[in-house]
């Protein structure tokens, strides 16, 4: 396997200085590990911009128009040089400093192609409302269930095996294509580290309302038929009963 030396963080931002900040010191304060961070900001008009360019660390600043969070995703990952590659939302933070680093010495030992974990959802007030357990892959195919992205890892060289790392033709369900991609159709190995890696507060694209919620089911079920061939219909039905049961059983 190649050499890691390398993490890239990506973060795409547009007005986010809200909540940008937990966003950089949770990558800056990351321990034992060598990480870039680029910040792909597609104009934002109020401090977002100042606030990353003030912190310390190795944060690059991607000043460039974009078609959207996934075309943004993709310019970001076009600037990265990092031997591994992960996306995290400019209102999201890693959940303690040791998160790379066990991330790191997971693909190390594992020789995994893929390194992924759990997730832990935070209302306003900053308590964690639900936890999200990704759970183990079996024999090697995504079966009705899909990886948190945030708390999604995975090496450059496997990643440029696609056209591009997000299809920016979709607006909600880009990432799980592309682990559709990875996972079922590539058959890239993966390791599932068994602990939360990210905090994600609540809200989010596919999740506004129930208009929004339909509109990612949809297009989960365009995903699965591009990629497999298959209608993709009994596959969301079971994506959507995996995350009512994980509702129930770690809601807080």
């Amino acid at each position: 396997m190649e050499k890691l030396d390398l993490i890239s963080v990506v973060t795409v931002t547009l007005n986010s200085d809200k909540t940008i900040l937990d966003t950089l010191r949770s990558v800056a304060e990351q321990e034992d590990i060598v990480v870039e961070h680029i910040i792909k900001d597609g104009g934002s008009s109020d401090t977002t911009l100042s606030l990353a360019s003030s912190q310390p660390g190795s944060v690059r600043i991607l000043e460039q128009t974009d078609n959207g969070i996934y075309d943004a995703m993709n310019q970001g990952f076009r600037a990265a040089k990092g031997d591994i590659i992960c996306f995290l939302n400019s209102d999201d933070y890693f959940i303690d400093a040791r998160v790379l680093k066990d991330v790191l010495n997971a693909f190390r030992d594992s020789e995994a192609e893929i390194v992924y974990g759990d997730l832990e959802i935070i209302g306003n007030h900053g308590d964690v409302i639900r936890s999200w357990r990704s759970g183990e892959i079996i024999k090697g195919k995504l079966r009705g269930q899909q990886l948190p992205h945030p708390s999604f890892f995975v090496r450059r060289s496997i990643i440029e095996k696609l056209d591009r790392p997000f299809d920016d033709s979709y607006r909600i369900a880009a990432d799980f294509k592309q682990q559709l991609l990875l996972i079922n159709k590539l058959g890239s190995t993966t390791h599932y580290l068994q602990r939360p890696l990210v905090r994600m507060r609540h809200g989010g694209e596919s999740s506004q309302s129930m208009s929004a919620v339909m509109d990612g089911w949809k297009e989960c079920m365009r995903a699965y038929r591009e990629v497999t061939g298959k209608s993709g219909f009994v596959f969301v039905i079971s994506k959507v009963a995996r995350k009512l049961r994980q509702m129930h059983l770690f809601n807080r």
